[in-house]
């Protein structure tokens, strides 16, 4: 060792040592702080979204001194941009004639299908549609009714050929939910829920992005048409009208 370091040692020891460990302090907070975020981000993907059966039980369960409902506040808690849960709702008075909510199926339904095939991205019922009241005992026998057999549907569900919930996907489909409901204002008492099924099927699969059950819907509500058709070919061959 010279004479110079040994007369003054600590400019060999401290100011190294002193630059290490400034330099490992850093790194590491760096690398937590990384390895945070990417864990929020897994998390924000990972978390599952509200379910459909979910929303339902929460129009009751969120108003809890209501009486009777207007179709506007449960258009409000359902979310006015929730095209399928709200097709879902709207379908059950047609699956469950429940006195109060029997007749809140075409007008509703119809309006939603015309609003898919234009592409919208929120849902504007007609005023006097957002005025009807909903008796509280009725919404909630029909929740009440559907929701076993939702929960069980939504256990099966997942997301699976994506394409048929594709927006453009989205645009034809409305167009066949707006004949079904237009199948559902034929006067033929007991025919229309086969109508009703296929758009609640469609709907759950529109919400779960699930193209198979979107396409058991579509199957579904084919089959009810050609049903419905062979009735009024019948009614009319009854009555002697002839094509």
């Amino acid at each position: 060792m010279s004479a110079q370091a040994a007369a003054f040692p600590d400019l060999l020891t401290i100011p190294r040592p002193g630059r290490a460990r400034s330099t490992t302090r850093k790194r590491p907070s760096l690398l937590a702080k990384k390895s945070e975020a990417a864990s929020l981000a897994r998390k924000s993907h990972s978390s599952p979204a509200i379910r459909t059966s979910q929303i339902l039980r929460e129009i009751l369960t969120k108003n809890p001194t209501v009486k009777n409902f207007t179709v506007k506040r449960i258009v409000e808690s359902i979310g006015d941009t929730a095209f399928g849960t709200s097709l879902m709702f709207f379908s059950i008075p047609g699956m469950l004639p429940i006195p109060g909510i029997s007749t809140l199926v075409v007008i509703p339904t119809g309006t939603i299908a015309g609003q898919m095939i234009a592409g919208k991205k929120q849902i504007r019922l007609p005023k006097f549609i957002l005025k009807r009241t909903v008796p509280r005992r009725s919404l909630a026998v029909a929740i009440h009714t559907i929701l076993p057999i939702l929960e069980k549907a939504e256990k099966v569900s997942k997301p699976r050929w994506q394409w048929a919930s594709h927006p453009a996907a989205q645009r034809i489909l409305g167009l066949f939910i707006f004949v079904l409901a237009l199948a559902i204002a034929f006067p033929i008492p007991g025919f229309n829920m086969p109508q009703a099924i296929s758009i609640f099927i469609i709907a759950l699969g529109l919400v779960e992005k699930d193209g198979l059950t979107i396409l058991i819907g579509v199957i579904a509500g084919l089959a009810s048409l050609v049903l419905l058709g062979g009735v009024v070919m019948g009614i009319f061959s009854f009555f002697g009208f002839r094509a």
